[in-house]
């Protein structure tokens, strides 16, 4: 239990997190923004944030003309997780016409987390040209746009932007998109049939086990863990300056596996990342500090990689398949379920690649569950404090560690529950990690539950996973 090294992305500490949200048209010129001094509400638990729903549901529904009764019901949702819900209740005020900025944040935000990045930017760049420069509303509007062009792999566009500030720009994603050449991550496929698989090389069923594949980066065959709580490509430093990638800047994180305490990375880009029948050109790279913390594997294969293909994780057949993005190859993968439909779980994505759906906890419906399946630890969940204090959970401290664990009940995302279970606490190196993007993050789910679900698929461009149904 005391090896959570590889859980690559508590590291949160990019600077890039989406915590608030942009804007107007060019044909409707704002002359200066209103609602910037927005009045602060800061709950503490979920069941402060619950109790205020009800009320203010039906505010709105009494009076849905009344702006500042949709903007606090938008805002409730959001704080709950409910974006998708969020994101209708504030459309109507947060367009490129409106000059309110807290409708602007808002509605690009939700735009943002829910993968539609060509809203976002329309929201927030208006808004970046009207904020004043120095402003936290400035800053906010050039890290969404940073944020959306990093999304859609247009680094180029980012050339258009102004410099992040001297103290930010080493944590800054703008900072390495500006010092990029060329297209990021363009694919070529080896055959007509647009598909790929990796095998999984070790057993992933033992405690602790996360999959391992083999691919190659610039030719030379690599060993990496599956992790989707990671963001670029983590390569180990000395295999980074062994194959010689280019460092285009450097930043410093810190990370659970580096027990919190902050490492200096290179920001590289590999020629050729090569899984199988396909491979990826001019890939973004982090220089990890990794087998020097005792680290066996490489690196870590991650999310920002599998994004870019509808890809599924086989646990069944011991692989992980990667399909083009495409209609057809949705198709395909809903062939496999055969006549049994798939689970559909809808989630939403923020800071570069932090995944979120909804589910239950002790019964409890409505949480918000990051997906990280690089948690390597016999336990399928990490909990936070506030959950804790919130389900009136007991804690059971893990000897020579600074862990706790306590026991669940039932968990699960929403259509997949499962049985009683433990938590992992004090794992976060973020003391703020509940609140830190501006909904509830309640608790991490990970590989200790997916591996027996049998497979999931990641579809970015729906926002949906999918899982076998029961009977699969």
């Amino acid at each position: 239990m005391r090896n959570v090294a590889p859980f690559v992305v508590t590291l949160v500490a990019l600077a890039t997190g989406l915590t608030t949200w942009g804007c107007r048209s060019d044909s409707a010129p704002c002359g200066e923004l209103t609602g910037t001094e927005a009045e602060e509400w800061n709950p503490r638990l979920r069941g402060d944030v619950e109790a205020a729903l009800e009320a203010r549901r039906q505010a709105l529904e009494a009076e849905p003309d009344n702006d500042e009764a949709r903007r606090a019901y938008a805002e409730v949702l959001f704080k709950l997780g409910d974006i998708w819900e969020a994101d209708d209740v504030i459309a109507r005020l947060g367009t490129a016409a409106t000059c309110h900025a807290g409708d602007l944040r808002l509605a690009a935000g939700t735009a943002y987390l829910l993968g539609d990045y060509e809203r976002a930017v329309r929201l927030y760049k208006p808004l970046l040209e009207l904020a004043d420069n120095g402003s936290d509303l400035h800053a906010q509007a050039l890290r969404g746009l940073t944020l959306a062009h990093y999304q859609t792999n247009d680094f180029a566009r980012t050339r258009e932007l102004p410099a992040p500030d001297t103290a930010e720009a080493s944590a800054s994603p703008l900072t390495f998109m500006q010092a990029f050449e060329g297209e990021p991550y363009a694919i070529e496929w080896t055959g007509d049939e647009r598909i790929a698989h990796l095998p999984m090389t070790n057993d992933i069923t033992q405690p602790g086990a996360l999959p391992i594949v083999t691919l190659e980066i610039n030719g030379e065959a690599v060993n990496l863990i599956l992790d989707t709580g990671g963001d670029r490509l983590y390569l180990d430093q000395g295999i980074y300056e062994r194959i010689g990638l280019p460092t285009l800047a450097n930043r410093e994180a810190r990370y659970a596996y580096t027990g919190g305490e902050t490492v200096e990375e290179p920001l590289g880009v590999a020629a050729t990342v090569t899984m199988g029948d396909v491979t990826l050109l001019n890939v973004p790279v982090i220089g990890a500090t990794w087998k020097a913390l005792g680290q066996t594997s490489d690196g870590v294969l991650t999310t920002q990689i599998l994004k870019q293909f509808l890809t599924t994780v086989d646990y069944d057949n011991r692989r992980i398949t990667f399909r083009e993005r495409s209609e057809e190859a949705l198709a395909d993968v809903m062939e496999t379920f055969g006549d049994m439909p798939p689970v559909e779980v809808p989630f939403y994505m923020t800071s570069t690649h932090l995944m979120f759906a909804r589910g239950s906890l002790n019964g409890h419906p409505g949480m918000n569950y990051f997906l990280d399946s690089g948690l390597a630890a016999s336990m399928p969940l990490v909990i936070v404090e506030e959950t804790v204090e919130f389900l009136e959970l007991d804690k059971t401290e893990i000897e020579g560690t600074p862990y706790y664990w306590s026991p669940i009940e039932s968990h699960g995302l929403d259509g997949l529950p499962s049985g009683p279970a433990q938590a992992l606490g004090n794992v976060f190196v973020e003391s703020d990690f509940f609140w830190r993007f501006g909904f509830m993050a309640d608790v991490l789910i990970s590989h200790q539950y997916l591996w027996p679900k049998g497979s999931w698929t990641m579809d970015f461009d729906e926002m949906k996973y999918y899982f076998p149904g029961e009977g699969s």
